[in-house]
């Protein structure tokens, strides 16, 4: 007969338990990095593009209410810029701008309030709502005519201010009166900011249901 020791039941040591514990709690925590680094993008990348898709939208928008419009009845001008900008368009082909159907508003004014950056829209001085939710940094409105007869520098673009420098109206530094029925081009230049990105989109319109003298 041959003699043998006793027998151990087979099991781990404390040590090795600490390890293994220590060895599952590190890959435990480089996964529930990797997943809530990739939920991360995925939302950065889902909330850009957002942005990206309102913001053209919006271009789009003004685009085809610039084309169409009628007249440009005001203009508000801050810091040498203009920030506001009233069109007329005459949507349902009545003929004439309807200031009073709250069903069908035909009188709509884009303001840029650049203290709290936001690009708003007011239609028939009465319903005033955002036309993009956020990111907007920056908005450039700018009035042209196609007339070249007062483009002072010749530099073959007629500006509002050019315009009213000629005394066509009262010369009084702001775009009114005569000089918005000479404007009949108007870009308006949108910065959005996309994460660590800023975007620019820009709409040039030709008002074509009106024409310039």
């Amino acid at each position: 007969m041959s003699a043998t020791g006793p027998r151990r039941d087979a099991g781990f040591t404390m040590v090795e338990m600490l390890v293994a514990m220590a060895l599952f709690a590190a890959l435990g925590t480089v996964l529930l990095g990797f997943v809530l680094g990739s939920s991360r993008v995925a939302t950065d990348v889902t909330a850009a593009g957002n942005i990206t898709e309102e913001a053209r939208l919006a271009t789009e928008r003004m685009s085809r209410e610039l084309r169409q419009a009628e007249q440009i009845s005001g203009a508000t001008v801050t810091g040498g810029r203009v920030v506001s900008l009233t069109l007329g368009v005459d949507f349902d082909g009545s003929g004439f701008v309807e200031t009073d159907d709250a069903l069908d508003p035909e009188v709509l004014t884009y303001r840029w309030d650049a203290t709290d950056r936001t690009l708003t829209l007011t239609a028939n001085n009465a319903v005033t709502r955002p036309v993009l939710a956020g990111g907007v940094q920056a908005v450039d409105i700018r009035l042209r005519s196609s007339s070249w007869i007062h483009d002072a520098d010749g530099d073959g673009t007629t500006t509002w201010q050019e315009i009213d420098e000629a005394a066509v109206g009262n010369a009084n530094g702001l775009p009114d009166g005569a000089e918005l029925a000479l404007v009949d081009l108007v870009s308006v230049k949108l910065e959005v900011r996309d994460g660590d990105a800023v975007r620019s989109f820009t709409v040039q319109a030709d008002l074509r249901n009106r024409g310039a003298t």
